[in-house]
């Protein structure tokens, strides 16, 4: 159940959803006067959230805490990658279809891993390796995937059924300990922006521990022309709005 209303709820975080739903009611507002405030309301949510310097700057003061983070001076057994990084593969092409900029999780895992600073590599709950209701899976065409980089099958751990953050710390502490592996051999890899909700849901499960975060933002510059409205911004806040409100959720059911 909270899985689905999550996912209801995540349609009604988009600024674009807000804009139209104003123009639809103030479409079907008989009363004058509260026409033009809903139409003036959903210009000015147009106006803000197509403000990329607006947009920048929160992604900034959101990630800044990860900004001087290098590269771990510690081994790893496991690096354990958040899902929601990708959509799917194509296993025509095999080409990963992502989701926003999260890919670097999955590459800087790689990269990680090609550096000898992690041993093994746990996909957890991503559409690229998850199971449908039929049994068919991408996982094999993703496991042959990533050998392309370098990355050996015998290193490969997939967790299949996680849909959210919660259950990724749930069904990947089960695979883990069943494994023989323990919080302190395990290095956690996610977006900057996820990575406080993660390890807060590990650590409900009783393991602490250390994360590596990826698409960290730098601290915006400034141009003249950046202050024009701008479409992608209207967009992408939403990967931002989703995570703070996920962080408020989990707060208050106790994740």
């Amino acid at each position: 159940m909270f899985f689905v209303v999550s996912k209801i709820l995540k349609v009604f975080l988009f600024p674009l959803t807000w804009i139209l739903g104003l123009l639809i009611v103030a479409h079907f507002v008989k009363n004058k006067k509260w026409r033009k405030r809903l139409f003036v309301t959903a210009i000015i949510i147009l106006v803000v959230f197509s403000n990329k310097p607006l947009l920048q700057w929160s992604q900034y003061m959101t990630t800044r805490s990860y900004s001087h983070q290098k590269m771990p001076d510690k081994y790893y057994n496991v690096a354990v990658i958040m899902g929601g990084y990708g959509n799917g593969m194509d296993t025509a092409c095999m080409q990963i279809s992502y989701n926003y900029d999260r890919g670097a999780r999955l590459w800087d895992a790689v990269r990680l891993y090609e550096s000898g600073i992690v041993e093994k590599i746990m996909i957890s709950g991503d559409a690229t390796v998850k199971s449908s209701a039929d049994d068919n899976s991408d996982a094999e065409a993703f496991r042959r995937y990533l050998g392309d980089f370098g990355v050996h099958d015998s290193d490969i751990i997939l967790e299949k059924q996680a849909r959210n953050t919660r259950e990724n710390a749930t069904y990947s502490i089960a695979i883990l300990d069943s494994l023989g592996y323990r919080p302190e051999q395990c290095l956690l890899v996610t977006s900057a922006t996820h990575m406080r909700r993660s390890l807060s849901c590990f650590e409900q499960e009783g393991w602490t521990l250390d994360g590596y975060a990826t698409n960290i933002y730098p601290k915006p510059r400034l141009q003249f022309y950046s202050f024009i409205p701008n479409w992608n911004a209207l967009v992408d806040w939403h990967e931002l709005l989703n995570e703070w409100f996920g962080s408020i959720v989990y707060k208050i059911v106790g994740y």
